[in-house]
């Protein structure tokens, strides 16, 4: 079920008691128009707190990873509604006493869900993300519609999976037409879903534009225009709609982009040893598109009137390389979700990427690698496909909580 408001959020340090913020929006109505978005405007859609006289002033060439600011864990809680005055807010427990059966149960259904977000590490790049800069090469918008061609099937809903693989479509057909083995606890205590970054510094043109400057960085440490930002967007949707989720913002390519897949396996080792609840993994990327005349390619679709980064998901097969016996579950499960999304919204994901490739999903069944556009896309529209997809999944995952 679709929550409407936030309750006002929990910023916690790892080393300090929890203090309360007060918040009134939710993570949709963060985000701003195209070519508008500013600095503190893209920390706060991404539900980062702002703090200018606390920016690094650093800049990228000289900023001392050895000393980075202090990480920080925030704790969001979102509930159906807010009620006035907060001292007499029914609960699920005191409403049973002065409303129907059937209302108490609506009211246990729009129970809490939260967001955890965890090291997060303020930095400012002090990029100029509103000047014009220089026409270095063309962008070009591409929609990804259905394929015809032979390494393409067709699911259920419209969407499609492409089959790079040996495992025959009738197979991926039957396994997609069942649900994964995973049991998801709505509006639970305890965090259902990990959102993690392997490229974590990976990001976006400022706004959204027809020709891109090459002197303008594809990445970047700043959380408010990073992974970071796009990942605390889908966690945020995710859990105005009921489900829990640990979101982690650790560098895994910075300072040194070898070893990445390495750097994040720890940690989300760790945190499935913390979070032993978790049931699915999300490692979130954006893609690096681009044609043979040196175009960049930003895959994109139009919901509701704005612009979206199209976003594809990526599920790994194993043919005995990648210890990863379970990979028909994770396949499931992105067929799953790819289903929910395009009947919620059309043409917003690209097919399923069903090959031989690994990306950690040997570590637990429930992982999937999602690529949230392109560097061709701009922030805002990546901001508001993970929107999208939060909904999308969240639909999808209720499914496995039946």
């Amino acid at each position: 079920m679709k929550i409407q408001k936030m309750l006002p959020v929990l910023s916690v340090m790892l080393t300090m008691p929890i203090t309360a913020l007060a918040t009134g929006a939710s993570a949709g109505e963060l985000l701003t128009a195209a070519g508008e978005m500013t600095r503190a405007t893209a920390y706060i859609s991404a539900g980062i707190p702002y703090k200018p006289e606390a920016a690094v002033s650093n800049t990228e060439e000289n900023f001392s990873y050895t000393a980075p600011a202090p990480a920080y864990e925030t704790i969001e809680a979102f509930t159906a509604e807010e009620v006035s005055p907060p001292e007499t807010a029914e609960t699920a427990e005191t409403i049973e006493s002065v409303h129907t059966e059937e209302a108490a149960e609506t009211m246990k259904s729009e129970a809490d869900a939260f967001v955890i977000s965890q090291n997060i590490v303020e930095f400012n790049d002090e990029t100029d993300r509103t000047a014009e800069g220089t026409n270095n090469g063309s962008i070009i918008r591409r929609h990804y519609g259905p394929s015809n061609t032979g390494e393409y099937i067709t699911l259920k809903s419209g969407a499609q999976v492409r089959n790079l693989t040996d495992e025959s479509d009738e197979t991926l057909l039957i396994a997609a037409s069942q649900l994964p083995e995973l049991d998801i606890q709505l509006d639970s205590a305890e965090p259902q879903v990990l959102i993690v970054h392997t490229h974590t510094t990976e990001s976006y043109e400022p706004y959204q534009r027809d020709y891109y400057d090459s002197s303008f960085p594809s990445r970047s440490r700043d959380p408010g225009y990073n992974m970071i930002a796009v990942g605390e967007v889908l966690a945020h949707s995710l859990a105005e709609n009921g489900i829990s989720v640990v979101h982690d913002g650790t560098l895994h390519d910075y300072p040194s982009y070898t070893g990445s897949y390495d750097r994040s396996e720890e940690t989300i080792r760790e945190i499935l040893e913390q979070y032993p609840s978790i049931k699915v993994v999300i490692d979130l990327h954006r893609d690096a598109m681009a044609d043979s005349y040196g175009n960049r390619i930003a895959p994109h679709a139009e919901i509701n009137g704005k612009s979206a980064a199209q976003f594809m998901i990526i599920a790994g097969c194993d043919d005995g390389r990648f210890n990863m016996p379970n990979y028909m579950e994770n396949f499931k499960l992105a067929a799953l979700i790819q289903n929910s999304a395009e009947l919620m919204y059309p043409g917003l994901a690209k097919a399923v990427l069903f090959d031989y490739r690994n990306y950690n999903q040997h570590i637990t069944t429930g992982s999937l690698l999602i690529e949230v556009g392109s560097y061709a896309n701009s922030l805002d529209e990546a901001l508001y496909t993970a929107e999208l997809l939060g909904e999308s999944m969240a639909a999808a995952l209720t499914e496995l909580s039946e």
